[in-house]
């Protein structure tokens, strides 16, 4: 690698720029007085329709939905709406009562945040609302100015386009972390009460149907698959060159608290995890299956389908992520149907999410790679992706759009059927014979 250079960022690394900072001086006296009112009035509207009108309407609509046999599908029985149908109602409750719990959660968010080590938070909505859909802080330095940095590497940066980050990856202040996390916490939320009343209202069975009939030793293995996966994949990309690690325990913000931000991680991906599953690897992936299998699909044809349906709606999510490109999204098909061969061996959805907490968290926030343009605040290893091989280790999207990304959930799918073996197949068989669910 040749001999490192010290301060070696400072050359390349994004700058800070004081003008770029909110919540202090004289823009945040100008957001108390002019948008203060404002934001107050607007926040109670939102309280009042957002919060109360617009989930009272929907449910009652999948209340009605539910009940009225005009709407009953004949291919599922002539005893729940057409898939479709259901599949569209979901989708607008899992929005709906998502956009709920934001407004009552990002508000209280704010507030917290405003009291963190390093904070900066605008005092206007506007300005927040700005500052936690940014995917990157171009104030704030990284690398840290002082960093060892290789003297090609630097080089190989310093050739990249103007305007473009030279390492990648995306940061910004715990302070945001802090919102982004509540915006998904509220998320999950979201999605969990659509569950409850796409069961209870509509589809004619419980949560437990889907999959939601937890097991914490299933979220441990799960857990501990998902992360031996992603070492083994920062294992090879270090051994090939394509990352360095250089430094431990970073904060990219002097002053934030490296375990106060962490936890800001934790509850991130924790709500993604609940989201995503879910809603994806639950709902849709059980729904659609049984939907197939009443129209005459063999069970085997059924769950191949409904697969690879919901492997897709799980690429497409992460359409716009930072760095996307076709192989990311090719690879997180591939992460999808992963996902799906879990709930079907392991029997329910605990698996699949303690993987996919153990898979995020351990990808981008312990071992400091990107995780589909996530934004970091702290890490535990701090890596430095090689400015020259984007293609390799898959640039500002991470390494689920690596060459490497397919073996990693490939090996993950042996300790999988090493823990479950193949009998989840057969019980899938059985309850896919039966021509409605439920019954």
């Amino acid at each position: 690698m040749g001999k490192k250079r010290r301060g070696g960022s400072s050359a390349v690394g994004s700058k800070n720029d004081p003008s770029s900072k909110q919540g202090t001086g004289a823009s945040s006296a100008r957001g108390k007085v002019d948008g203060g009112v404002d934001d107050r009035a607007r926040f109670l509207f939102d309280v009042l329709v957002i919060v109360f009108v617009l989930p009272a309407v929907l449910t009652a609509v999948a209340f009605v939905f539910g009940l009225s046999p005009a709407l009953k599908s004949p291919s599922e029985g002539d005893v729940r709406p057409h898939f479709l149908a259901r599949l569209v109602l979901s989708l607008l409750l899992d929005a709906t009562y998502g956009g709920a719990f934001s407004t009552l959660l990002i508000p209280a968010s704010r507030s917290l945040a405003r009291l963190l080590p390093g904070a900066s938070v605008p005092d206007d909505r506007a300005g927040c609302e700005r500052q936690e859909g940014e995917q990157n802080d171009t104030s704030l330095a990284w690398p840290i100015p002082g960093t060892d940095l290789p003297p090609d590497w630097v080089a190989a940066a310093l050739g990249r386009k103007k305007g473009e980050q030279p390492f990648f990856l995306n940061h910004v202040r715990g302070s945001t972390r802090l919102r982004q996390a509540a915006q998904r916490i509220a998320n999950a939320l979201g999605t969990l009460s659509m569950v409850a009343a796409m069961s209870y209202l509509v589809d004619g069975n419980s949560m437990h149907y889907i999959g939601l009939d937890l097991s914490l030793q299933d979220i441990v293995a799960g857990f501990v698959v998902g992360t031996v996966s992603v070492l083994a994949l920062f294992l090879a990309e270090l051994a090939l060159g394509w990352i360095r690690i250089i430094g431990f325990g970073e904060v990219v913000v002097p002053g934030e608290s490296l375990p106060i931000n962490l936890t800001w991680d934790v509850l991130f991906h924790a709500g993604v995890s609940l989201n995503e599953e879910i809603s994806l690897r639950g709902w849709v992936l059980v729904h659609a299956a049984a939907y197939f299998a009443s129209l005459g699909a063999p069970p085997a044809t059924a769950m191949l389908v409904s697969a690879s349906m919901q492997a897709g709606m799980f690429a497409l999510l992460h359409l716009g992520s930072p760095g996307a490109s076709l192989v990311g999204l090719v690879n997180l098909v591939v992460g999808g149907s992963a996902a799906a061969l879990n709930v079907v061996l392991s029997g329910g959805l605990s698996f699949p999410l303690g993987w996919h907490f153990g898979w995020n968290i351990f990808m981008g926030h312990l071992l400091g790679m990107s995780t589909s343009g996530i934004p970091m605040s702290a890490k535990l290893i701090s890596v430095l992706p090689h400015p020259a091989k984007s293609h390799l280790h898959g640039g500002k999207f991470g390494p689920e759009q690596s060459p490497l990304a397919p073996v990693a959930y490939l090996l993950g799918c042996a300790c999988l059927v090493a823990l479950y073996g193949m009998d989840g197949m057969e019980a899938w068989r059985e309850r896919l014979n039966v021509a409605l669910p439920g019954e």
